[in-house]
Order: structure tokens, then sequence, then C-alpha cells
């Protein structure tokens, strides 16, 4: 592999250091990143490219820009695998940013980038894709029934789907609600953010912002699964660390009300159910459907911790939902 990188960008590497999922290297005070790409479209890669160097020019340095090979190509085959190879500066140790207010900031630029963007984009889609997404697992769970349930991911599977459906159908209805009786301000604009973000992503790559990952949304998106995430690991103080992570990103960009209400829709989505009973059915890995098996016995286990949270989450987070006119649930209340 190294021989390969010195072929396609004229660079001595000494030796390939892990860098979380990723393979690096570092050149004087620059640590270059081998991303592998798989079979991802160019015109992907050309927005993750735009976006990237646009966040850098505006100053944020902890962002990974794409370099050319000498051919000036932005892959590279090295060992039948397609690569795209990205460069970072040395993040020298400032003052501890927290994790809110440094998200808060990347939305904040993002927010700002000039040109379209289409590939990448997934603002106002939600509704579509969870709809999509319904009526495939619906239509499964359809075709499970009229078969005799050979296991028991199977039998959890019928008996669970139909509460899930409504509760993701609710999710849909409430951005639908959200976008007739609520106006977009400003700060729902479409900014920079990742597919999944969570706890670990950034930490990971050592605050290195990795553009793979990126996706253009609604800032809601990376708090919901952020939010998500902490709150099905339940660690100690998982609660005050919500609040706080909140509280610290709207110091710098705070969200309006429909911002809120598309927030409180996302996490109501039953995402995490959809992917476990999705990947145990892709899977023919016996050991990958044991752990599929168990993380459904423990989504189910969590069925009413889950349902509290949602029913306080506005409270919990000290939001005047009456002077913003967030409407709630009923079946919550």
């Amino acid at each position: 592999m190294i021989q390969h990188i010195y072929e396609h960008y004229q660079m001595h590497v000494k030796e390939l250091i892990p860098l979380g999922p990723y393979k690096s290297f570092w050149i004087r005070n620059k640590i270059y990143v081998l991303l592998p790409i798989g079979n991802m479209e160019e015109d992907v890669l050309v927005e993750m490219k735009k976006l990237s160097d646009y966040m850098n020019q505006q100053g944020d340095i902890t962002v990974a820009t794409f370099v050319p090979t000498v051919h000036g190509y932005y892959v590279s085959e090295i060992e039948e695998k397609n690569y795209c190879l990205l460069k970072g500066m040395r993040l020298l140790e400032r003052h501890a940013t927290s994790l809110g207010s440094e998200l808060s900031l990347f939305h904040k630029r993002g927010a700002f980038f000039p040109e379209e963007i289409e590939q990448l984009s997934r603002i106002g889609e939600w509704k579509s894709l969870w709809e999509k997404r319904l009526d495939q697992l619906e239509r499964f769970w359809q075709s499970q029934l009229m078969n005799q349930p050979s296991d028991v991911f199977d039998q959890l599977f019928i008996e669970s789907f139909p509460y899930y459906l409504g509760i993701a159908e609710n999710a849909i209805q409430y951005v639908a609600d959200t976008e007739i009786d609520d106006t977009p301000q400003l700060a729902d604009a479409a900014t920079i953010c990742q597919e999944r973000f969570t706890p670990l992503l950034w930490q990971q790559t050592n605050k290195l912002k990795i553009p793979i990952d990126w996706v253009y949304d609604h800032p809601s998106r990376d708090l919901a699964e952020w939010i998500r995430y902490v709150s099905m690991e339940k660690k100690k103080d998982w609660e005050q660390t919500i609040f706080q992570f909140v509280t610290d990103y709207e110091k710098n960009y705070a969200l309006s009300s429909f911002g809120w209400r598309l927030l409180f829709a996302r996490l109501l989505f039953p995402l995490r159910y959809f992917e476990t009973v999705e990947q145990y059915y892709l899977t023919g890995n016996e050991e990958q459907k044991s752990m599929y098996r168990d993380r459904l016995e423990d989504i189910l286990h969590d069925v009413n911790r889950s349902e509290q949270f949602m029913k306080h989450f506005y409270e919990f987070l000290r939001l005047p939902v009456d002077k913003l006119g967030i409407r709630k649930l009923d079946w919550l209340s």
C-alpha cells in the first residue's frame, strides 16, 4: 500500500497509523487520511470536496480537505479498491471547546455555503424517506404474517411491528403538521450535517472532521441523532449530559420552534427498531443475527422508558412550549 501511495501521490510514507476506522500517515505537520470510498459517485465526491474546501477557507482547520493524485484526479485505485486521500493540519491542544459549542459553530459556518447542493441534500426529504422505509417494512411484515414465524426474532417482529408502525406514522405526521403550522426562520437554513452524529464521530479521528459522512440538511438532524445515541447508552448522568449539550449548542446557534419540532419528530421516528429489523433479515451471519436479536429484545424492553423520555422531552429541556406554539402529541400525554 505504501508503494501505491508513492505512485499516486509522490509521497514518501514511513508507516500507516490507524485513525479511527481509517489508515493515516504524517508528513511534517500534516496528517493524511486514506478514505475507502467504494463505488461512491463522482457527483457526490465533487460536492463533498466543495463543502470541505469552503469550510477550510472559512477558517475551520479541523476539516480535512481532498488531495489530488499526481495526475490531478481525486480518486486512486489501491489494491483493487477506490480511495481518496485527505489532508488535515496538526491540531494543537487549545482550550477544550464543548461538543455542543463546536457543533453549533460548525453548523453556523456551513449554513452560509453559497452554492446549490443536490446530491448530498436531505433538506425537506425526511417525510418521503421515512414513508418509503415504512412502506417497505410494512410489506415485508405482511409477508411474514402469511408465513409461520420460524424463530424468536420473527415472532417478536410480527408482534411489535404494529406499535412501531404507529410511532413512525406519528413522526411523519408531526413533520407534516410542522411544515403546515410553522414557518422556517433564518436558523432553519440547510447546513452541513453528518449522516449520523454521535459523541464518538469526531472523537475517533482526534477532532479531524472527515467529509465522507456529510449530508446537507437541517441542523436539528445532528442534535437529534446525538441525543438518540446518548439516551440509548444511558450512561451516568445522561440526562444532564443532553441538557448541557443542547444549552452549549444554543449559545451560538439557537433553534427556532420549527427546528425544535423537526428535532422532536426525528427522535420520535423509531430508527433503531427499523435498522435492527432490516439488518437482521439482510445478514446471513449467525453471530450478527444473534446480536440483532438481543438488540431487538433491548428495544422492546425499553419501550416504556422511551415513551416517558418523549413525553417529557420539552419540559426536560425547559422549553417554553406555549410561548413557542409547539404542539404536544395527545397519545403521549
